[in-house]
């Protein structure tokens, strides 16, 4: 007999099972666990996590349309190490790894998808940022600050008087062009996420049976 780690899919917690119980019960919240490591006779048992990975790839879209990209990409951290053998899972990738997005598309093409995020969602969410302008519009309100306060003994001991404006209109409408910009990233241009936007049950069992044979 040998005990293998199981981590509790609804607290997270570690459970030590033996290897050849299929099933178990957390030991910290109760609830039932599969072992996807259990091994009967000669035979490691593969347990399908299908349902698993398309509530995680739902909650990690939900959480992109809320703006709470960094939840959203330990969720996708999550469904990659469960399955990442998905199109939606590199889709998804390529709107946070920006420089590998490439890559990331070339690879979906060539996968199943669950039909939770498609190359369509990775389009409509390829905008967003995890400032969402806010640098930009802080940065230049410190240029602007920093230019009229240097501009004023500048202009008075050289007597270039006409300076100061110039330079405050400058950093003014810096500052409101930020500022705009900050407000249209923050716009939401994107499609409400459906509870019901999944794929149908005929390409569910297709992506099961594609499954079990790996």
């Amino acid at each position: 007999m040998t005990l293998v780690a199981c981590t509790c899919p609804h607290c997270g917690g570690e459970v030590k099972m033996e290897d050849t119980l299929a099933t178990g019960f957390c030991t910290y919240c109760g609830r039932q666990i599969i072992n996807d490591k259990a091994i009967v006779g000669d035979i490691k048992v593969k347990m399908d996590r299908t349902s698993e990975v398309v509530n995680i790839l739902r909650l990690a879209k939900y959480s992109m349309y809320d703006g709470d990209l960094y939840g959203a990409q330990a969720l996708l951290g999550k469904a990659m190490q469960m399955d990442a053998d998905n199109a939606d899972v590199w889709y998804m990738d390529a709107v946070f790894d920006k420089k590998n997005a490439k890559n990331d598309i070339i690879r979906a093409k060539s996968l199943k998808s669950y039909d939770v995020f498609t190359e369509e969602d990775m389009n409509s969410y390829k905008t967003l940022t995890r400032s969402g302008g806010q640098g930009l519009f802080i940065t230049c309100t410190i240029i602007t600050f920093f230019s009229i306060f240097f501009s004023v003994p500048f202009a008075i001991i050289f007597e270039k008087f006409y300076l100061i404006p110039i330079i405050m209109f400058c950093g003014m409408l810096l500052t409101v062009l930020s500022a705009v910009n900050m407000m249209r990233l923050k716009k939401k241009n994107i499609p409400i996420p459906s509870p019901r936007n999944e794929m149908d049950d005929e390409m569910r069992q297709a992506i099961k049976d594609e499954l079990r044979k790996q």
